[in-house]
């Protein structure tokens, strides 16, 4: 099977081989169904805290042929999942804070070599300080984009060494001179939405008379980047 968009491929291409994974809020579970089907993961974990979409991520891996191998769970976050041996899992979709706390609360993923790929939709800055915080070293980023929206999915590994020695655009951004862009037209783009966006919050914050200081960091150093 492929997978649909852009956004999910990129996260595939961070499973390790021979991955026991798991997809945290699955909501369709195409993910772990395909990690499983083209020979990535021996076998896979899907959840979501609701049953409604575990019905659909049933039906679809019936429909694949991989009803043994993926096995479909209801769970908040990482909740009594300690035992199904997971050695890699997905967090897609959700807002960066919401991430943060699911990483905070799984005690188990911290374990040597935990590999955790996660997309926030809101609030990088957030994932990476929950990701850092917990122990985890952000080993890649790659952005992506699907329809007119940019996605940047971030892959760290446990590596039990607490990092506080980043600044607010680092966390924003991460090391954005290694990031990874999935062409070259993407980056360019990328880097001028991100001033754009932040100009516009220069002009409305300059009119209302507010501090823009932070903002005009934050546009110098993308400038300079790119």
């Amino acid at each position: 099977m492929s997978l649909p968009g852009k956004r999910l491929s990129a996260a595939a291409g961070f499973i390790r081989q021979g991955a026991v994974f798991a997809d945290i809020g699955t909501d369709h579970a195409l993910l772990p169904i395909w990690a499983v089907t083209n020979g990535i993961a021996v076998r896979a974990v899907a959840s979501d805290v609701n049953e409604g979409p575990l019905w659909r991520a049933r039906e679809n891996a019936a429909r694949y042929g991989v009803g043994d191998r993926v096995q479909c769970v209801l769970a908040n976050g990482f909740d009594s999942m300690e035992s199904y041996g997971i050695t890699d899992a997905a967090i897609c979709g959700m807002g960066g804070e919401l991430i943060a706390d699911i990483v905070k609360r799984a005690a188990f993923i911290k374990s040597d070599g935990f590999r955790l790929i996660v997309q926030p939709m809101t609030m990088p800055d957030a994932a990476r300080r929950g990701l850092w915080h917990t122990g985890f070293d952000i080993t890649d980023e790659l952005t992506v984009c699907e329809g007119d929206k940019f996605y940047t999915v971030i892959c760290a590994n446990y590596c039990n060494v607490v990092n506080n020695d980043f600044d607010d655009f680092t966390a924003l951004y991460g090391d954005i001179t290694a990031r990874r862009f999935a062409s070259d037209d993407i980056r360019t783009n990328y880097f001028k939405h991100e001033i754009g966006k932040y100009e516009q919050i220069i002009k409305g914050k300059s009119s209302a008379g507010l501090d823009i200081s932070e903002e005009r960091e934050i546009v110098r150093r993308l400038t300079e980047v790119m």
